[in-house]
């Protein structure tokens, strides 16, 4: 099996030492590179000899590999055995210089100028050493006057020998996963259902809250993909034929991944195709993983063997490949936002993973906030949604409002066992022959406070609800009456109306006939009243509902 090193041939360096002296000989600067570089006749005392000295940055070049050139220049100076092409910039005054090549403490070897010699830069071509990591090979260059600016030491050009090989072969690998977040969300409110009570006791304040929960993630769109290099470096600049291209990703069922090459000119790939010298192929792969064949933190090495026609061993090149962060994030920040008949729209907040959260908030329902006009059943839908995933929960508040029965009331003036001031005199209207329940009350100048009966039915008070009190002042600015209704229990005054004259009743004509009614719409408070009179006073009261809702502790 064939692969590629960048660094790895100091050792065929030696070997070509060997070849060319006696053991005892190969610490001499003249025994480190055939006679097809300029090695220094004699080993000088550098400081000593050279005006000038210039050093290499250890970096300029390093990126310069290219065994392409083999061949090219002098005899000699690019050899399959592997080289190094310096450059020093610009030789200005100097008309002699010497290369110095160390590795620490130790000299690798002195060289003198290589061809061009009439050119603005000294050239000097020496054999391959490796660089080392880091960098440890360290190139002074000395002149015998100053050069010119810029003055600069370059590695040019190498290569590290293609001696019986024929394909250099290089690949990458990216990798890309998708991790989608998973999320859940949870509306309520407490308590579902409010009794707004007309007296105020089923007053209450509702919190709804939503609660969102991290539910982990899922992997998924594994991918391994990139790119695969594969050049003509053989020796005998020959065209080559590649019989197959085979690219094992490293992972259990993905051994031959399609490949697909463009030639040096750009046309498509076909094996077995010949590939000419120094020409390069591009080639892509893209493999996506079946859903449970990978997850994140797998990792592997992917290998693409590359035969040629009439070789035993193919050629390969690795990369190392890892699935370790995912390079699309789905749902990794949530937004919140609420929907509400109450609210109307709006951003509760935003989450990340893989932390969850609570939002929550309050309204105060009071059946003042209704009142008598707008009692009955009231739902409020509100729902929560998170904005990119869609997933959404509903939670809904009932308010039940407590209705008000409307009930007649009159003024009743001989309670007075209740401590209230009594009328000289009251007459129930059942007494008097009519069919409507009520009281007329006989009264003297003064103020007078009587209890309000609501519902009192044939007269009876043992029937009715009290709802309140009424006073009533008579004076010389005429009558005046006051309603004192109980609302903390509940009752509402809805209607009112007041008779006071000379007469028990409110007087209607019927044909020619004068006659006594005790119907409220034709109560009035009579002018220029003077002595004993008669007060009715009537009332349409709201009385609470007693059928609403669940019984109050």
């Amino acid at each position: 099996m064939k692969t590629w090193t960048r660094f790895g041939l100091l050792a065929a360096v030696l070997l070509l030492v060997s070849a060319c002296s006696d053991a005892e000989d190969v610490l001499a600067p003249q025994a480190f590179a055939p006679e097809a570089f300029d090695v220094a006749a004699e080993a000088p005392d550098a400081a000593a000899t050279w005006a000038f000295s210039y050093q290499w940055d250890q970096t300029k070049g390093l990126d310069s590999e290219k065994c392409g050139k083999v061949g090219e220049g002098q005899p000699g100076q690019r050899p399959p055995e592997g080289w190094m092409h310096w450059l020093f910039l610009n030789k200005g005054d100097s008309e002699n210089a010497l290369l110095v090549l160390r590795r620490g403490e130790e000299v690798l070897g002195e060289f003198s100028p290589g061809e061009p010699l009439n050119a603005n830069n000294w050239h000097f071509y020496t054999p391959f050493f490796a660089f080392g990591e880091p960098v440890d090979l360290e190139a002074t260059v000395y002149l015998d006057g100053e050069g010119a600016n810029p003055q600069d030491v370059v590695l040019s050009d190498y290569c590290g020998g293609t001696a019986g090989e024929t394909l250099k072969v290089s690949k990458t690998a990216k990798t890309s996963f998708k991790r989608t977040h998973k999320w859940d969300i949870d509306k309520s409110v407490d308590p579902e259902t409010i009794w707004l009570y007309a007296d105020g006791t089923g007053d209450r304040t509702a919190e709804w809250t939503v609660d969102v929960d991290y539910k982990g993630f899922h992997d998924s769109n594994f991918v391994v993909e990139g790119t695969i290099l594969i050049r003509n470096i053989s020796s005998d600049q020959g065209a080559k034929t590649i019989n197959s291209i085979v690219d094992d990703l490293g992972l259990d069922g993905y051994e031959d991944v399609k490949v697909i090459c463009k030639a040096g000119d750009g046309g498509g790939v076909d094996l077995p195709q010949a590939i000419a010298f120094d020409e390069e192929w591009s080639c892509t792969y893209r493999q996506e993983i079946k859903e449970g064949d990978a997850a994140a933190g797998d990792s592997g090495t992917n290998t693409v063997s590359v035969t040629v026609d009439g070789e035993e061993d193919p050629y390969e090149g690795t990369a190392d490949w890892a699935f370790d962060e995912p390079t699309l994030e789905r749902y990794a920040t949530i937004t919140v936002v609420d929907k509400s008949d109450l609210f109307g729209k709006k951003t509760l907040g935003t989450l990340d993973a893989p932390e969850g959260g609570s939002f929550v908030y309050q309204k105060t329902f009071a059946w003042t906030d209704y009142g008598p006009e707008r009692c009955g059943s009231f739902q409020y839908g509100n729902t929560a949604t998170i904005k990119e995933t869609g997933q959404s929960s509903k939670a809904t508040l009932t308010v039940e409002v407590q209705c008000l029965l409307e009930e007649t009331a009159f003024a009743k003036g001989d309670d007075t066992g209740n401590g209230l001031t009594p009328a000289d005199q009251t007459v129930a209207f059942c007494d008097d022959g009519f069919n409507r329940w009520g009281w007329t009350n006989e009264v003297e100048e003064g103020s007078h406070t009587w209890n309000l009966w609501a519902g009192a039915g044939q007269c009876d008070t043992n029937r009715g609800v009290l709802v309140g009190t009424v006073t009533v002042d008579y004076g010389e600015e005429g009558v005046q009456v006051t309603f004192h209704i109980l609302e903390d229990e509940g009752f509402r005054l809805l209607e009112d109306h007041v008779h006071a004259g000379p007469t028990r009743y409110a007087q209607q004509q019927q044909g020619r006939r004068t006659v006594d009614t005790v119907a409220p719409g034709q109560y009035t408070i009579a002018d220029g009243l003077t002595g004993n009179i008669w007060v009715i006073v009537h009332g349409v009261v709201g009385v609470p509902d007693p059928a609403f809702g669940p019984a109050m502790d």
